[in-house]
């Protein structure tokens, strides 16, 4: 998975960039479900699950884009599967 942050900087004509890449596969470690927030630990049983079949989909369809949002301000964020 792949975030992207590209947002306008608030000082001139500056361009604030992110880029996070974050593989799928990190999600099935129960170590991050473990000492992550305890709202989130109710999914550590069915995450696994859920990223098996992303990475599959993945796989037969190639990457797809799960966020693509672009605001009137010149902000864009876009998650890639």
């Amino acid at each position: 998975m792949r975030i992207k942050i590209i947002a306008p900087k608030e000082e001139g004509n500056k361009i604030f960039r992110l880029w996070l890449p974050i593989p799928l596969g990190l999600l099935k470690c129960r170590f991050i479900w473990r000492h992550g927030p305890d709202n989130a630990k109710c999914y550590e049983e069915v995450a696994p699950l859920v990223v098996s079949a992303l990475q599959e989909y993945r796989r037969q369809n190639g990457s797809w884009d799960l966020v693509d949002v672009k605001t009137t301000d010149g902000t864009q964020v876009r998650i890639r599967i």
